[in-house]
């Protein structure tokens, strides 16, 4: 997702200049180092100066850079201040000795600067080029509120292990009409409960397609437009269901910014995890589970995998509504208890998830309506 919009509530990232997602102690590094390269090529009087402010301000956000967590974007900054101090700090120490102050030779320092020059620059553009997400905002009269929830199906045995007693588990994220927040109100951690969740879920799709980790590390500092926990809106209008289920390898929070729109125009959207297809499942235990779904290579073997895992899928889905069900007519205290209209239900899914959704329609009336975004049809016609 490219950058649109104000800048969201980065952990210890913002837009401090347009376009580029830095904190205040990246761009004072950055600052810190264009002067200590320029340095060295001030008039005489005020290279020593020059030299000296730059180092008071590029070696505290250094500090505080490497005790708050240095981004991959940073470390070409550092690399050039580094070697730019070498051309800048013979000025000082000569002035300090009582030597003449001189330039050093143009042949060395000219390429040498321009060298430094290109690794400072580097820093920015790499921010550019891999940014924190930030999320559109919804267009609904509803704010957004959002919540996890884990449940297992007491009566569906988890067909992945060998475990006898292991019973299914599905992790669900809801996003539901809720009453406006204010701006300062904290955003909720885009991919994860936590950003710990987040990043290992960054991880894990990041190693899913083929990347360095590193790349991505800024997708999990990115706040979407839900505020977890939300006050449900007001008014005691009860909200038509929509379920999702990603792709095989996707996860949850994939379609993030289409279930905040569903939300803010008075949709309850329950997007699922699904365990050991999902590229990573973090339990609300702590466990963490990895998908084991491959493909064999052979067009007759593979299609019989994915008839499995689409009917998998389609259980999964439909026992999502059944708990929908319940949380709506619950005893509890919840607050979402009474608001849910699980008479209108829908069913969408990307690439598996759409075969899932078509199967769980095909097979539950309970569904009124299924999108399928981009998947191909499995199991029985």
């Amino acid at each position: 997702m490219r950058p649109r919009g104000p800048a969201a509530e980065h952990d210890r990232v913002t837009e401090t200049i347009p376009g580029l997602y830095l904190s205040l102690p990246e761009v004072l590094v950055l600052l810190g180092a264009v002067a200590l390269l320029v340095a060295p090529w001030l008039p005489p009087a005020a290279r020593r100066p020059g030299t000296v402010a730059a180092g008071a301000v590029l070696i505290p956000s250094a500090i505080v850079l490497g005790v708050a967590g240095i981004r991959w974007q940073t470390l070409p900054v550092l690399t050039g201040a580094a070697v730019a101090s070498g051309f800048a700090l013979p000025h000082v120490l000569r002035l300090r000795t009582g030597r003449s102050a001189r330039r050093a030779r143009w042949w060395p320092a000219l390429p040498g600067s321009l060298a430094c020059a290109g690794l400072i620059a580097t820093g920015p553009v790499a921010a550019w080029a891999f940014p924190v997400p930030v999320f559109p905002a919804t267009t609904g009269d509803f704010g957004v509120g959002t919540r996890v929830v884990q449940w297992t199906d007491p009566l569906r045995p988890e067909s992945f292990t060998a475990d006898p007693d292991d019973r299914r588990t599905v992790v669900v994220q809801l996003w539901y009409p809720a009453r406006k927040s204010p701006v300062g109100v904290p955003r909720a951690q885009y991919l994860g409960r936590t950003q710990d969740e987040a990043r290992t879920v960054a991880e894990a799709l990041a190693d899913g397609a083929g990347l360095p980790a590193f790349l991505v590390d800024g997708v999990p500092r990115a706040r979407s437009r839900a505020v977890v926990d939300a006050p449900p809106a007001d008014g005691g209008e009860r909200f038509p269901v929509v379920l999702f289920s990603p792709g095989s390898g996707g996860v949850r929070s994939q379609n993030t910014a289409w279930a905040e729109e569903l939300a803010g125009h008075g949709y309850l959207v329950a997007a699922l995890d699904h365990p050991y297809d999902s590229s990573v499942v973090v339990l609300a235990d702590g466990r963490t589970i990895r998908a084991t779904t491959a493909s064999s290579g052979d067009r007759a073997r593979d299609e019989e995998l994915a008839a499995g895992w689409t009917a998998v899928r389609a259980a999964d889905l439909g026992f999502v509504l059944t708990q929908l069900e319940r949380l709506d007519r619950s005893e509890t205290a919840d607050p979402l208890t009474g608001r849910l209209d699980t008479g209108r239900a829908a069913v969408a899914g990307h690439s598996l998830g759409g075969a899932a959704a078509l199967q769980a329609a095909r097979q539950d009336r309970r569904f009124d309506a299924v999108v399928d975004l981009d998947g191909y049809p499995h199991g029985p016609t």
